[in-house]
């Protein structure tokens, strides 16, 4: 890959990358079960996103640290 972004940038983009997927996944799920339009889908999951996206930037540090403490380092 020949471009790449500062190192600093790591949480923000694993946090929109991962709130994208997630709000994919789930919305889609959720939609075919209630089979509602592409159109309804696509609404649920532009409101979705940046709330799984605020959700995962705030409680992944805090979820990290929690596993640090689970696990031990060989």
């Amino acid at each position: 890959m020949g471009f790449k972004l500062p190192a600093r940038y790591g949480n923000a983009i694993f946090a929109l990358l991962m709130s994208f997927i997630t709000s994919l996944i789930v919305s889609g799920i959720i939609s075919m079960i209630h089979h509602v339009t592409l159109a309804a889908w696509l609404k649920s999951f532009l409101i979705a996103w940046p709330m799984v996206f605020v959700s995962i930037i705030t409680i992944a540090p805090r979820v990290a640290r929690f596993v640090e403490g689970l696990v031990t380092r060989s």
